[in-house]
């Protein structure tokens, strides 16, 4: 009876993983996370502390994957180095200071809302053109918006990549 509630538990933290990414929170980590602790219980019966390593890796490179979306969606966009470097960083600092608005929603929104004005401010101030500027700010936008949806896929790939190794 013991073994079926950890393995619900199990599943249902992997799949608030997944949950939590929408809202800012890093979800792959949470899956990195549940896993491990489901290795060092089962003693690694079911995959390796390798395999474990291998998710660690790619929810870091997602992670990072996030951010840079942003910058190289502004660049598509006409960006500068300075609107590509404004994406990445107002995508980072609008998520942290919209979070006490209304977390979660409001770091998810800080996220979008600060790649878009920090490409945009940067590049107004560096090019002197607001339409120019505007059209960089929506790239970062839409880049940002594109890194979470890489997070979701990547995600559910090591759910699916775990659920294979475990049954």
């Amino acid at each position: 009876m013991l073994s079926v509630l950890g393995m619900i538990l199990f599943w249902l933290v992997l799949l608030a993983g997944i949950a939590v990414i929408p809202f800012g929170i890093a979800g792959t980590f949470i899956i990195v996370g549940d896993t491990l602790v489901y290795g060092l219980l089962t003693q690694f019966s079911k995959f390796t502390i390798g395999f474990v390593g291998i998710l660690l890796v790619i929810s870091v490179l997602v992670e990072g994957a996030e951010f840079v979306l942003g910058a190289w969606a502004a660049k598509k966009y006409g960006s500068s180095s300075w609107g590509m470097w404004g994406a990445i960083l107002g995508g980072f600092f609008g998520a942290i200071w919209f979070t006490p608005v209304a977390p979660p929603f409001s770091t998810l929104l800080g996220a979008f809302i600060g790649a878009f004005l920090g490409a945009f401010l940067l590049e107004v101030l560096h090019e002197r053109n607001v339409q120019k500027a505007l059209k960089v700010g929506w790239g970062a936008f839409l880049g940002a918006v594109s890194g979470k949806i890489l997070k979701i896929v990547a995600a559910v790939g090591m759910i699916v990549a775990i659920g294979i190794q475990v049954f």
